[in-house]
């Protein structure tokens, strides 16, 4: 692919390419159940036990024997606990020869302690639960390759699992570069800007369920950004190289890119994130990612996402989308595919939304306030009043009143 086909990869179509040239030879490890959540199983878990392992209540409630209600109803008023009767409550294990339990809703104790039967049973066996219907050991628990939540945690630990076999995190290298840049936290030099991409990224890459491993910033040097690279692909599963991606007189990135690998895509055709890059380095994927934030913000997780996504064997998500009416004309003048922030209320029990100028608002608005995306194809403008289908951030639940 030369630099002039590059210019018309969309966002799709980037994403079709990398999951098309990407191949990854995901690792396994073993670790204690209680530091899998968030994991991804490597192999189908079975169960150990079995559940119940020999009868047992479902219900609170008295445990008798089916047979003493055989024919007439038996007078129950002479019954001693534990010998015609036991209290059984819910998932205790049922000791002896009963095998059926009355519902605790369903029987009376006179103040002498003399009990009377409401509703006698039905069928030997009501409210039992039986060995093995719970889970028998050889069961299969948990699939390979499934997401662990707080629930499979439990079901784990009840088929007597404490080691749990899971998918290594992919290491994601994060390399921002810039001679403007200063790290956060430190006083802020007159023309410098905070590097803030990289705390970003980082924050996704842990998300996504991967190991970030964030680079100190790399000033526009192609020297020691070539070695800066090739030290993030000898650690790393995934490169992302940020910033320097642009035309200016030292921005390095693609130079350095085209040096370590093949470079299969140069710009995509949409903004923001049009300088977005992606190389193929000693099999690796090299991401480029842009310096703005609200661009770096998007391209991280269209793109990297999917990434992570490939390595952990995980589906992508497709976002929700919503019908809105536009409340202000959205335009953007330009010849390539836009994705336009907006900002999505609930006004007179209907959705409307009002376009984000990113070059206009302060980046807060663009990052907090703006909870969807507008897809402007070809930069084709739309006017106020028009319906238009968004690509919604955030749950629509989150939505708020106008």
């Amino acid at each position: 692919m030369n630099k002039q086909q590059a210019f018309s990869v969309g966002r799709e179509g980037l994403i079709r390419l990398m999951l098309s040239r990407v191949s990854f030879n995901s690792q396994t490890e073993v670790v204690p159940l209680s530091n899998s959540l968030g994991r991804v199983t490597a192999k189908d878990i079975f169960a150990q036990n079995t559940l119940p392992n020999s009868p047992a209540s479902s219900m609170d409630g008295i445990a008798v024997r089916f047979d003493d209600f055989q024919g007439n109803v038996p007078d129950t008023g002479t019954w001693c606990e534990g010998d015609q009767y036991l209290f059984s409550n819910t998932g205790v294990a049922i000791d002896g020869d009963y095998d059926t339990v009355i519902l605790i809703e369903d029987v009376q104790f006179d103040s002498e302690g003399r009990l009377t039967v409401l509703a006698p049973p039905k069928e030997k066996g009501q409210n039992i639960i039986h060995c093995g219907r719970i889970m028998k050991q050889g069961d299969l628990l948990i699939p390979a390759h499934f997401f662990l939540g707080p629930g499979q945690l439990g079901l784990l630990a009840s088929g007597g699992i404490s080691m749990v076999p899971v998918i290594t995190r992919p290491k994601v290298a994060i390399i921002p570069t810039g001679n403007e840049l200063v790290p956060p936290g430190v006083p802020l030099p007159k023309g410098k800007n905070v590097e803030s991409n990289g705390v970003m990224i980082n924050g996704f890459v842990e998300c996504w369920g991967g190991e970030p491993l964030l680079y100190p910033i790399t000033r526009d040097n192609p020297e020691q950004l070539y070695s800066v690279v090739k030290d993030a692909l000898s650690k790393a599963d995934i490169v992302v190289l940020n910033g320097g991606s642009s035309k200016g007189k030292d921005d390095y990135a693609l130079q350095v890119l085209e040096k370590v690998g093949e470079v299969l895509v140069y710009e995509v055709d949409h903004g923001p994130g049009k300088h977005t890059s992606f190389t193929l380095a000693d099999g690796k994927p090299v991401l480029g990612i842009v310096g703005p934030a609200g661009g770096a913000e998007l391209t991280a997780e269209w793109y990297l996402h999917p990434l992570v996504n490939l390595y952990l064997h995980q589906s992508d998500r497709a976002p929700a989308k919503l019908e809105v009416k536009l409340l202000a004309d959205a335009c953007c003048h330009v010849d390539f595919d836009v994705y336009l922030r907006v900002i999505v209320e609930k006004h007179n029990g209907c959705f409307v939304a009002t376009p984000v100028d990113g070059f206009k608002e302060r980046l807060n608005v663009s990052m907090v306030e703006a909870n969807a995306l507008l897809y402007l194809p070809g930069g084709k403008p739309y006017k106020a009043g028009e319906t238009v289908q968004v690509e919604m951030r955030q749950p629509v639940e989150w939505i708020k009143n106008r």
